[in-house]
């Protein structure tokens, strides 16, 4: 008789155990999916970083036939101040370069030369980040440039 009843009740037993697998699979598929949207929005976030870089300027100090502050980076400057400590602090707003871009210096850049203290170019992308370079020169007037990108 025993017998009789669990043969009689296999669908629901069968039906219970489906349900419990059903449900254990998707979990699991939740769990991958959760794992996957994580990747996705590392990816996604990565790309973000790759255009701002390939959009990032980067001023430098150049000499060519005068002293010439140079775009080297692949996107515009704007907001450019060039700074340095000659009687106090002289800041020059510059016009925004372009990549490539060239604006000549010479006729300030000579008081500047004779402060060891070093020159501070401040400027800004079009997507808003902060960046500056830090120049400064050894004896032999050689330059060295710092650049430093604002983390936001």
């Amino acid at each position: 008789m025993s017998q009789c009843i669990i043969f009689s009740n296999l669908p629901n037993w069968i039906q219970a155990l489906a349900a419990g697998v059903i449900a254990a699979l998707t979990y699991r598929t939740l769990t991958v999916l959760k794992k996957y949207a994580k990747d996705t929005q590392g990816i996604a976030e990565a790309s973000v970083s790759q255009l701002k870089n390939t959009q990032m300027p980067f001023l430098a100090l150049v000499q060519r036939e005068s002293w010439t502050l140079e775009n080297q980076g692949f996107g515009p400057a704007i907001n450019i101040v060039f700074d340095f400590t000659q009687a106090g602090r002289e800041p020059r707003h510059i016009t925004a370069l372009a990549p490539k871009g060239l604006h000549n210096i010479h006729y300030f850049f000579a008081d500047a030369l004779a402060h060891p203290a070093g020159v501070l170019i401040q400027y800004e992308s079009l997507s808003g980040l902060k960046y500056s370079s830090f120049l400064t020169w050894n004896e032999l007037g050689e330059i060295h440039t710092v650049f430093e990108k604002e983390i936001k």
